[in-house]
């Protein structure tokens, strides 16, 4: 007799899901474009160190910080130099413009924010790479390019905002040359069963960040493989980027104008802005329980026999 096989664990899942989820990620980030470039600079994302470094002491400063996760996912998934690349939830382009320049690749940036899709085409001509780096407000999942376009598609932080996942994989492995490479760096949560006061705590982050909820960076591995993707590799890299939530880091201010800026705030932009300030401190709890982890994927689209 087989032994009998445990079910998964079923998801917490915030309160942004379902058709109104996309706009709802839309407009947390139209509120929150110059918050983030204000406080963080170009990269809108984790930042990187070596084992026993912080910020505070012997480590990388924020933007050398931020720009080594770029450089470590090119690493990881072997982007290759020159690569025609689909930039799924690319912010305000901070990624795609190293992989522009640096690495002289052509990009296509997707974002649900227009603010962001604008404020990224200005940066590519600052730059001077409008020929290579183009942005657009377009949903990930359809956006019209015909089978086998990229050689790469990558997904630095997006993944957590996408409510339907196994979708995303499969319409990565649509849109990439065969032999071509899925590069994803995202947030995850620990793998397994986890208990009232950690289900809480995701659900206050899902609920701060307008997210659906997070998969384990084991689910993302086990979705890229029913996808059709071979060669699946993934690293853990929680303890490299758990930095990124500490307050000298982070950089979430505490406005000295106290609760009364905080309703002048949130009467202007809306509520949702909030969640900005909020989210510092259930991020480094979550990673410093273990509860929120943080990985990389690398999966290549095999040839056709």
């Amino acid at each position: 007799m087989e032994p009998a096989v445990e079910p998964a664990p079923e998801p917490v899942r915030g309160p942004a899901t379902g058709p109104g989820l996309n706009t709802a990620v839309e407009r947390y980030y139209d509120i929150t474009l110059d918050l983030y470039e204000d406080l963080w600079g170009e990269h809108v994302h984790h930042g990187y160190w070596d084992e026993g470094q912080t910020p505070a002491r012997d480590g990388a400063d924020r933007h050398a910080a931020t720009d080594r996760l770029v450089r470590e996912l090119v690493t990881h998934a072997a982007v290759p130099a020159g690569a025609h690349v689909l930039d799924v939830g690319c912010g305000i382009g901070g990624p795609a413009l190293h992989l522009a320049g640096p690495h002289g690749c052509t990009v296509e940036g997707v974002t649900l924010s227009a603010r962001q899709a604008a404020r990224a085409n200005e940066k590519a001509r600052a730059a001077g790479l409008a020929h290579r780096a183009r942005f657009h407000r377009q949903d990930a999942l359809s956006t019209g390019h015909p089978d086998d376009t990229f050689d790469v598609v990558w997904a630095m932080e997006s993944l957590m905002h996408l409510d339907d996942r196994p979708a995303f994989f499969s319409e990565a492995h649509r849109l990439l040359r065969p032999g071509g490479t899925l590069a994803v760096a995202t947030w995850a949560v620990r793998d397994g069963a986890l208990d009232p006061g950690e289900q809480e705590l995701v659900r206050q982050i899902l609920q701060h960040q307008v997210m659906p909820d997070f998969s384990s960076l084991e689910e993302h591995e086990r979705l890229a493989r029913a996808a059709g993707f071979t060669d699946v590799t993934t690293a853990d890299w929680s303890t490299a980027v758990a930095n990124s939530w500490d307050p000298s880091f982070a950089r979430v201010p505490h406005l000295d104008g106290g609760p009364a800026t905080m309703r002048d705030l949130a009467r202007t932009r809306g509520v949702d802005v909030l969640g900005f300030f909020h989210a510092g401190p259930l991020m480094k709890k979550g990673f410093d329980t273990g509860v929120i982890t943080y990985g990389a994927l690398r999966a290549v689209k095999p040839h056709r026999p």
